[in-house]
């Protein structure tokens, strides 16, 4: 509640058919995430901000530390941002043990100041972080021709920018990465979530598999989709370029969280089905039962050692 006499900082509404999305989700009886909700925002984020790619996340936060995993930020790397950010920017990359370097904002947008980002570039640079204060663009021509010049990829911090342009383009599909925040004080609204946008498309598909937990189960459903019904169907032959470089975790949208704004189809809920059936896998490196749902041991605990042991091996040699 608003106390009387003070002006809100922020009110989340209903513009749409939100409530009924998500009754129709709850009434389908499946509440996991990436559902047909999620599916249909995902893509009309890519077409109408012109992203490559697009995958909800449950929060900002969440698709920034995704970007620091993509970015292969590690111990003794230094990733430039601006001193004017939320502290979630340097968290992401602090977490993997990189060191934020702050480069001072400009007066007039309090973005970070172009200007001084090349003096502050090392060996040890691993990427130049972007905020969009307020919405605002930064200088976005002039932070990815020195980024392509010294072959590092740009993140753009986008929380506070949907729906905001640089020279027509939708700011958070410029640079490689972008993030985008549903947080109840952003232009769109699901109480707590965020995106993660893909432009480089080297990473889509290693971005797919940080977020399902360093899985491959985005593909394996994609491919099991297309397949001739009646006819067998396996899990996807496991390559180690598909692992990431440490084990992952949850980053999905969770279910019932809708964005609010226009168009009101931002219901983010699901109501997908997930077969059950027990396949093979076809890495050769193990000999496990793996269902669509997860991997599970065929009776043994030898088996059971396999899987530590097949993902040790993809691991190390990523």
């Amino acid at each position: 509640m608003t106390k009387p006499g003070f002006i809100p900082f922020n009110l989340p509404s209903m513009v749409g058919r939100e409530l009924e999305y998500i009754v129709e989700a709850v009434r389908a009886g499946h509440l996991a995430g990436d559902g047909a909700f999620t599916r249909r925002c995902q893509q009309w984020l890519e077409e109408r901000c012109g992203a490559r790619k697009v995958l909800l996340t449950h929060s900002c936060t969440a698709a920034l530390e995704m970007a620091a995993l993509l970015c292969d930020a590690g111990e003794g790397d230094e990733v430039i941002m601006p001193s004017f950010t939320f502290v979630s920017t340097a968290n992401a990359f602090a977490l993997r043990g990189a060191r934020p370097v702050f480069v001072d904002v400009r007066p007039d947008t309090l973005n970070m100041d172009e200007k001084q980002i090349e003096g502050a570039i090392t060996e040890r640079t691993r990427a130049i972080v972007a905020v969009h204060y307020a919405g605002i663009g930064c200088d976005m021509d002039a932070i990815v021709a020195l980024a392509t010049r010294y072959g590092l990829p740009v993140v753009e911090d986008a929380a506070q920018a949907l729906g905001a342009t640089y020279r027509a383009r939708s700011l958070g599909t410029i640079g490689d990465l972008g993030c985008w925040s549903f947080h109840e004080t952003k232009n769109f609204i699901s109480g707590e979530g965020g995106a993660l946008v893909i432009q480089n498309p080297a990473l889509i598909e290693r971005a797919e598999i940080v977020r399902e937990k360093g899985t491959n189960r985005s593909r394996f459903f994609r491919e099991r989709s297309t397949s001739t019904r009646g006819s067998a169907w396996a899990l996807p032959t496991c390559r180690r370029s598909w692992w990431p470089r440490s084990f992952s975790h949850n980053w999905s949208m969770p279910t019932k969280s809708s964005p609010g704004g226009e168009p009101s189809s931002l219901a983010i809920t699901t109501s997908s089905r997930r077969s059950k059936r027990p396949v093979s896998c076809a890495c050769r490196s193990c000999r496990l039962t793996v269902c669509p749902t997860g991997i599970s041991s065929t009776s043994s605990s030898r088996a059971r050692v396999s899987v530590t042991s097949c993902l040790r091996i993809s691991m190390r040699q990523v």
